[in-house]
């Protein structure tokens, strides 16, 4: 999916990103859905609609890193006020991972084929971020 358009289209939103940001391995609809779903939980927490930021970020991973497979990712982070604990880290093939965020926004994440996630949970606000394999070709 191309972002840049997407990101556009919720400049309803705090939006930070690159100047360029790669496209996503990911379907349009199901995507959409889950940046829905993330702003809600966003919202849910007591964030008002134009206080919530969405940041968009191209990632570069190696095998040393660890936390994901080497490759190229983009970030999708949407960040807000209220209480966003426990801290959470999440992979769709991890088994014992906790429910991201929420059981509609982890099943959206699951759909979307976000690779990782997690949360942050600071004294009055906190966020939610996704990694989506970057589109090759």
């Amino acid at each position: 999916m191309e972002l840049g358009p997407l990101l556009r289209a919720h400049g309803f939103l705090q939006v930070e990103r690159p100047p360029e940001v790669w496209d996503v391995d990911a379907d349009d609809e199901l995507l959409i859905r889950m940046l829905g779903e993330m702003i809600a939980a966003a919202l849910v927490r007591g964030t008002e609609l134009g206080d919530v930021v969405l940041r968009a970020d191209n990632v570069t991973a190696t095998e040393a890193d660890g936390a994901l497979p080497g490759g190229e990712y983009v970030a999708l982070g949407i960040e807000g006020s209220g209480d966003w604990a426990p801290e959470v880290v999440w992979r769709p093939d991890d088994p014992y991972a906790p429910v991201l965020v929420g059981a509609d926004l982890d099943a959206a994440a699951r759909a979307a084929g976000v690779r990782w996630a997690y949360t942050r949970a600071f004294p009055t606000d906190g966020s939610v971020t996704v990694l989506l394999s970057r589109l090759h070709g």
